[in-house]
């Protein structure tokens, strides 16, 4: 029921970055590992018909996910479902409008996103790995979307 998966996306979102507290010195390939690879977007709702769209888990809505190699060649050879590609493009288009960044959307989490969500990493005072995970998404900025008027925010703003 949808009801029911959009309460538990926002339970999930409400206690994701209490799910990954890593020491400053983790690396990043701990952070992946401790994750479940993010291989899809789906839309959040927040009040008054606004929504943002975030990276999450296909057919779970779950967001504690997070995006550091989820684009071919490096998918998850035992994950073959959801689209990863849209869940990067996603956070590629957020970070060039929120961040004022010029990364091109091809869905590859290459070494220009990693940077840039290390810089946007570094500007909300959290560890700079270049993994975007609960952590990450929860400090930054996202631009809304409301569908039934189809007008989005012109300012960037953290509902999470």
């Amino acid at each position: 029921m949808p009801s029911i998966r959009a309460a538990m996306a926002v339970v999930g979102l409400a206690l994701a970055p209490l799910a990954v507290a890593l020491p400053a010195s983790a690396a990043p390939a701990q952070a992946s590992a401790k994750l479940g690879q993010c291989d899809d977007a789906y839309p959040i709702k927040l009040q008054r018909g606004w929504q943002i769209t975030l990276p999450g888990v296909w057919e779970d809505y779950n967001f504690t996910c997070n995006l550091k190699l989820g684009d071919l060649p490096n998918r998850d050879p035992q994950n073959p479902f959801g689209n990863p590609t849209a869940a990067i493009k996603t956070l590629q288009r957020n970070l060039n409008f929120c961040y004022g960044s010029t990364l091109r959307i091809d869905g590859k989490y290459g070494a220009n996103t990693a940077a840039v969500v290390k810089r946007v990493q570094t500007r909300h005072k959290l560890t700079a790995d270049g993994v975007y995970g609960p952590q990450t998404r929860s400090a930054m900025n996202w631009r809304q979307y409301n569908p039934g008027t189809k007008v989005w925010t012109k300012t960037c703003s953290s509902p999470i």
